[in-house]
């Protein structure tokens, strides 16, 4: 099982979301974050089953 580090736009863009609604699913979930200048990484699990 890998992890990905995946920026908020792909994270929303994979999901079918809008930013805000990536950016909150990432807070709600605890996914550890990188902030860089012009975006935000988040290490998204990997997909169970």
């Amino acid at each position: 099982m890998q992890n990905n580090w995946m920026s908020l736009d792909q994270v929303a863009a994979d999901r079918h979301l809008t930013l805000a609604e990536a950016a909150e699913l990432a807070e709600r979930e605890h996914w550890p974050k990188v902030f860089r200048l012009h975006q935000t990484l988040v290490l998204v699990p990997a997909a169970r089953g």
